[in-house]
């Protein structure tokens, strides 16, 4: 009774905290138009579309140090012509004026790679250690829908992040990229590519997204 009590008030402060998180929101603008079904924010120039939405706001979640989060790019070359737009083309600006640049997926495994020497279980709130985990599973007689914090699948920081190919004539990449940054603390921010990594003059596309707290 006493464990069923614990894990009633550890899930009330949990679910409680997720309902006063801030929500991020995409902000349409005459030429970033928005897809209320994948909440992604699309504008085109020149034949080129690229499209942009929050993909995870936290990349592990209750990570012990960085904050990682991604986005979701789509690239649709609807010209004759061969276009590259790597992921270092790409900036987010926080409201407050301060930018952040993307991260390599090298990097990326890097920071997940040192986060992992613990991990978080669903629904309970303490560390145990990875060779833990399957004896916590057969232990834990709860059931719950949602997936455990702190998966590992290395892989996929590879197999999702944006192509670093050219987009040829006619044709289409979709895929993440990584920042080290928390989203929720920003007054609001804007991702924003520029022609090429040197992110000289005025970006080519903006997608800004508000902060409601």
């Amino acid at each position: 009774m006493m464990m069923l009590l614990r894990c009633f008030c550890l899930l009330s402060v949990l679910f409680g905290a997720l309902a006063c998180s801030p929500k991020i929101v995409p902000v349409p603008t005459a030429t970033a138009l928005l897809n209320p079904a994948d909440q992604s924010l699309t504008e085109t120039r020149d034949g080129i579309a690229v499209s942009a939405r929050i993909d995870q706001q936290s990349v592990q979640p209750y990570q012990l140090t960085d904050n990682l989060t991604s986005f979701q790019i789509t690239i649709d070359n609807r010209t004759d012509r061969q276009v590259t737009f790597p992921s270092s083309a790409f900036v987010l600006r926080a409201g407050d004026g301060q930018q952040f640049r993307p991260i390599t997926p090298e990097r990326v495994r890097e920071i997940v790679s040192k986060d992992t020497v613990y991990l978080i279980p669903h629904p309970y709130v303490g560390y145990y250690y990875l060779q833990d985990q399957e004896r916590f599973a057969h232990e834990n007689t709860m059931t719950s829908s949602l997936p455990y914090y702190a998966e590992y699948h290395p892989q996929e920081i590879f197999t999702r992040a944006l192509p670093v190919s050219a987009v040829l004539p006619k044709s289409k990449i979709s895929g993440v990229i990584y920042f080290v940054a928390d989203l929720t603390r920003m007054p609001g921010f804007e991702l924003q590519l520029f022609a090429d990594e040197k992110t000289q003059g005025a970006p080519l596309y903006r997608f800004p997204f508000a902060v409601e707290k």
